[in-house]
């Protein structure tokens, strides 16, 4: 070994040096009080991987148990998040198992009514429409009465319906399961985001924690630029996207956004009746850019139809997601509209698609089996970081440049309509938009000229064999994309309603008992008062003139001069 000793050593390692990694058999030779105990032990370790695993992983849950119960009994209003997201887990991980071990059984039990529901399948499928119809029209007379203005969105969407009918590439092999669904699906997760307090406020904390997450790109950007971060626009915003796009890379690297875009793809294709590969795309686009997402499918894209193709170019333009997402963020846009618009946009996108280019192929693609998802090629969880942070550097100057154009045109025109408006004296006409909420779900798309060039030469290189279709059909692409934003900004319109503004309608209006606007800013303002002798008022209350004016009609008006508040 050291000086290679004698021919019988040297004979015995010619023998058994065979088939043997050298440098192992030398420190076996070499070493043999030490390397046969450690060979020994990694031979058994292997031969009882499985049991070792078992046990590690029973130690880690018994550990996350006990750190879930001591947050529960520290502070059970702070870890209601940890409770939530644990109870996602679970449901998430039991609904594997039970489809894994016990699936075959259960649709076995379910065959039955699988068959008297398919046996009756026109006639439900006409009293659903029906029934559908009629709740519809209720809904618009019943909630549209007090705010007429309502109705305005309503006519929007149909007539955005109307034109991409008529400007359909196929009107005669149009579909409309997927269209009634998506629209369907984006009216009820709009209803849910928008109208129920539970909605609100669930998007309300996601996008705060979006927020608090994006707040931690100030390490990294603080350190290379120093106080440039705090006066430069540019130093605060675009890093955002540097650090977004490395997390949604090694969210991709671990498996999670895989396998919540096949959760979501799934509900999407058993209702709307789409093909697996397209709605896995559009799904994406929930999460990741338009160039992200068709990397899901980048096996199927050369065999995929062109409207298949065309639905995967309509979700990118019509949502955000992703790093761009994590700009509009830092630019100050409300961050759980952005989310709810993006959530909401999916569905339309696939449902407006199809309107627009309906499906006359036949898709190779009818069975979820046939298709998996592609998981990239990073090799360790470094290396997902380090490129989802390259891949992000021509985003940045992208956008960066796009704002310096856009902005500095938009300011001419508002200029130039502002000297034009004052010739007949209204300076004040501009292009400048009011309607914040709105306008956020209007504008949650990437549906814009300068995308054109990034979708092409993006699924392009992915798939140059379809670069020929890939060019004849993004500019009905963008067009359907802007569409659906614009019919997203119309459901917002239809279901949004406007904060009320107490202090406005006070001074506006009298104070009439049976007006339930001013019943409602007359509780706000008693739960914002303390009198213990001298009245006080509490929040924004405090700052506001004649709010004890205001405080003394109310106990008039409301009949309320008994309570102990109004004495």
């Amino acid at each position: 070994c050291f000086s290679a000793e004698t021919n019988g050593l040297k004979n015995e390692t010619n023998t058994r040096r065979n088939g043997v990694d050298n440098q192992a058999f030398e420190m076996e030779v070499c070493f043999p009080f030490f390397s046969k105990p450690i060979n020994a032990t990694e031979d058994y370790i292997k031969s009882h991987s499985q049991t070792f695993k078992y046990i590690v992983l029973g130690i880690l849950g018994a550990g996350y148990v006990a750190y879930f119960i001591a947050a529960c009994v520290l502070n059970f209003q702070r870890a209601i998040a940890l409770v939530v997201l644990t109870s996602l887990a679970v449901v998430a991980t039991s609904f594997e198992l039970l489809k894994k071990y016990k699936g075959k059984s259960i649709s076995r039990c379910f065959r039955p009514a699988v068959r008297c529901f398919k046996s009756n399948l026109r006639w439900i499928k006409w009293i659903f429409i029906v029934l559908v119809l009629v709740l519809l029209l209720l809904w618009l007379v019943l909630d549209t009465s007090k705010r007429p203005e309502q109705l305005i969105s309503f006519g929007g969407v149909c007539m955005f319906i109307l034109l991409l009918f008529l400007f359909s590439a196929h009107r005669t092999a149009v579909s409309w399961r997927p269209l009634f669904w998506g629209l369907g699906m984006q009216f009820c997760m709009g209803l849910f985001i928008i109208r129920t307090e539970p909605g609100l406020i669930a998007f309300e904390w996601l996008g705060n924690q979006v927020k608090v997450f994006l707040d931690y790109t100030k390490a990294g950007s603080s350190f290379v630029f120093g106080d440039l971060i705090a006066n430069i626009f540019a130093f605060q915003a675009l890093p955002i996207i540097v650090f977004f796009s490395s997390v949604m890379s090694v969210l991709y690297f671990l498996g999670i956004m895989q396998w919540l875009i096949l959760k979501i793809s799934w509900v999407m294709q058993i209702t709307m009746g789409t093909s697996p590969t397209e709605t896995l795309s559009v799904a994406g686009n929930i999460f990741v850019g338009q160039t992200e997402a068709p990397l899901l499918i980048r096996p199927y894209l050369k065999d995929m139809t062109k409207s298949e193709i065309h639905a995967v170019m309509t979700g990118g333009f019509a949502t955000i997601a992703g790093s761009v997402m994590g700009a509009f963020i830092s630019f100050g846009i409300d961050a759980s509209s952005l989310i709810s618009a993006s959530v909401m946009a999916a569905p339309c996108a696939m449902a407006i698609s199809k309107l627009s280019y309906p499906e006359t192929e036949d898709s190779p693609f009818k069975s979820e089996k046939n298709v998996k998802v592609d998981c990239g090629n990073e090799q360790n969880i470094l290396e997902a970081v380090s490129s989802g942070a390259s891949a992000s550097i021509g985003l940045v100057a992208n956008i960066a440049a796009n704002l310096i154009a856009f902005l500095a045109i938009l300011a001419f025109i508002n200029q130039a309509l502002s000297w034009f408006g004052g010739m007949v004296g209204y300076p004040e006409v501009t292009f400048q938009i009011r309607s914040e909420i709105i306008t956020t779900y209007a504008l949650c798309g990437f549906a814009n000229f300068s995308s054109l060039g990034i979708v092409i030469g993006g699924l392009s290189s992915i798939c140059p064999s379809r670069r020929g279709d890939i060019s004849s059909l993004v500019l009905r692409a963008m067009i359907t994309g802007t569409c659906v934003s614009l019919i997203n900004a119309c459901i917002a319109g239809i279901l949004f309603v406007p904060p009320l503004d107490c202090i406005e309608l006070f001074k506006g209006s009298a104070f009439n008992a049976t007006n339930e606007d001013i019943q409602t800013c007359c509780q706000k303002l008693f739960q914002s008062t303390v009198n213990n002798g001298t009245l006080t008022f509490e929040g924004s209350w405090n700052t506001v003139v004649n709010v004890t004016v205001y405080f003394s009609e109310c106990c008039q008006c409301c009949g309320l001069n008994n309570m102990d508040i109004c004495k």
